[in-house]
């Protein structure tokens, strides 16, 4: 299947007034599987928009994510807060598949520098944040009793370790998959030990290189964090 042209004559089928369209995900990279679905965002002049549908066609998964311009920079705006942001990706690594304005390669252009810039910088209080959850965790695996329990102490302890990694590095973090491929951009070295680290917990119940990775992450950045640490609790 030509997931470039399967997914345009999709969109212009379903979407024939659509302003532009844009093939996202893994479906037309190095990385696509015979399970990768189509991930099309549209952009509509206005209401059924903004809108989230998924479809299938020929036995594959199609998602379609809906905008409008104004719902498409609201959501990148709350996505780039959070460090993480699907619709950025989807439209600055995408293909445009439908263009009838330039809105399409615009949007791409311009998502393609954002994604550079990278996402905002932790603040003094985010950090200590992390710090304060990453020793927390340390102290579980400590502590950790039952080997089930040491399980999921580790996979928390290996996920905040690296979504702290990409957030110092001012890299965009994500889940699953891509958050395992962004770290291996972001520090190949930090990527092994950890992947090892998790490995020997799940395989042998030894959490010693995992502590150790974790520990030295913390290090780099001020320590662990425990005695005084305080927040007001929120509004």
């Amino acid at each position: 299947m030509d997931p470039v042209g399967t997914a345009r004559t999709l969109a212009a089928a379903r979407f024939p007034g659509a302003r532009a369209a844009i093939l996202g995900g893994s479906a037309n990279t190095a990385l696509r599987t015979a399970f990768s679905d189509l991930d099309i965002v549209v952009f509509l002049d206005g209401p059924p928009a903004p809108y989230r549908e998924t479809t299938e066609h020929e036995g594959l998964p199609v998602e379609w994510f809906c905008h409008t311009v104004e719902s498409y920079d609201e959501l990148v705006e709350r996505e780039t807060a959070s460090r993480r942001s699907p619709l950025l990706h989807m439209c600055g690594e995408g293909a445009v598949l439908l263009d009838r304005d330039g809105l399409g390669l615009r949007t791409r252009e311009e998502a393609r520098a954002r994604l550079r810039a990278g996402p905002p910088p932790l603040s003094p209080v985010e950090l200590e944040d992390r710090r304060y959850g990453l020793t927390g965790h340390l102290d579980d695996l400590a502590g950790a009793g039952d080997p089930d329990e040491l399980v999921f102490i580790a996979d928390r302890l290996m996920i905040a370790v690296a979504e702290l990694v990409l957030a110092v590095r001012r890299r965009w973090r994500s889940h699953g998959k891509w958050l395992l491929r962004r770290l291996r951009e972001a520090d190949p070295q930090t990527t092994r030990d950890l992947l090892l680290g998790y490995r020997k917990v799940v395989c042998q119940g030894n959490p010693a290189l995992l502590r150790q990775v974790a520990i030295g992450v913390l290090d780099d950045l001020g320590g662990r964090l425990s005695e005084g640490y305080r927040r007001a609790a929120p509004r």
